[in-house]
């Protein structure tokens, strides 16, 4: 994966990432928040993936469902934000796919192996947004008092 600053390099920055036919979208985009210290930001993206897992959050299990998709599809939509969780960068992905007939699904994105491309415009925000645990639902959730 490659990424361009747009801008000035104060926050917010604005970055354009780039990723090539067969890059680990999760483990690049990981890498790349942690390597810029990127606390706070949402992004969109589009492109392709060879192969990708989504999940249905399962709230009575508290658990996500895996849909796997092993065939070339289209992305059609991939919607992010990066907060911290337990003093890191974490990463909440959503994405709709499409196969070939055009029908299309979707879901909080576990995995994905990009084919051809992902394009990804990624806008900093100034300051913080912060995880919190959340027993009840199984998962950490935006905190914004702190």
């Amino acid at each position: 994966m490659e990424y361009r600053l747009f801008g000035a390099r104060e926050v917010p920055r604005r970055f354009v990432l780039v990723f090539e036919t067969g890059d680990d979208v999760m483990a690049e985009m990981q890498r790349f928040a942690e390597e810029q210290n990127v606390m706070a930001a949402f992004f969109k993206g589009l492109g392709g993936f060879q192969r990708v897992t989504v999940g249905f959050y399962n709230l009575d299990q508290q658990r996500y469902e895996p849909i796997e998709i092993d065939q070339q599809v289209e992305l059609l939509s991939l919607l992010g934000n990066v907060s911290i969780y337990e003093g890191k960068p974490k990463l909440h992905i959503h994405c709709t796919v499409s196969y070939r007939d055009g029908h299309a699904a979707g879901g909080h994105l576990l995995q994905a192996t990009v084919r051809p491309t992902l394009e990804v415009v990624l806008d900093e925000l100034a300051g913080n947004l912060h995880r919190t645990d959340r027993p009840e639902i199984g998962i950490p959730l935006l905190d914004l008092t702190h």
